[in-house]
């Protein structure tokens, strides 16, 4: 079975994932978000402008899935393949809560062959990860 290992930053934070490549882009977000210890509460999607996901040529979005695409280039997650989109050395702005805009860079670091594997896997995680939902003091 076919592989692909992520490396995703966001800040001072990175985390590796290990993902079949036959999974959804929502599987890979989901991942993301499990080890970044977010909870998945928002819409979300994957653009290949790494300055300004707003102005990106290739969208997959969780609004496609729910009939809410805004730009004609935008594809669903849901049954979207990460095989579909990603090959090794690709980046993509994972984008988190349009509201606060959480960003992180998603690079496919490798392309992998295993028999045994079959679910993501969170291989590491270095930094301090982001706080979803920061307390703030007056």
């Amino acid at each position: 079975m076919k592989s692909f290992l992520f490396k995703v930053e966001c800040g001072e934070w990175s985390t590796e994932i290990e993902i079949p490549a036959a999974n959804s882009l929502a599987s890979l977000a989901e991942t993301i978000l499990k080890a970044v210890d977010f909870e998945n509460d928002h819409a979300f999607g994957f653009y290949d402008n790494l300055k300004n996901p707003y102005r990106s040529k290739e969208e997959y979005s969780l609004f496609a899935d729910m009939g809410e695409d805004h730009h004609e280039h935008d594809t669903g997650v849901e049954q979207t393949e990460i095989d579909s989109v990603f090959k090794e050395k690709k980046k993509m702005a994972f984008l988190f809560d349009y509201g606060d805009d959480w960003i992180f860079l998603v690079t496919c670091v490798e392309e992998k062959i295993s028999r045994a594997f079959k679910r993501p896997k969170i291989l590491s995680t270095t930094g301090k990860a982001p706080e979803q939902y920061p307390e703030f003091y007056e």
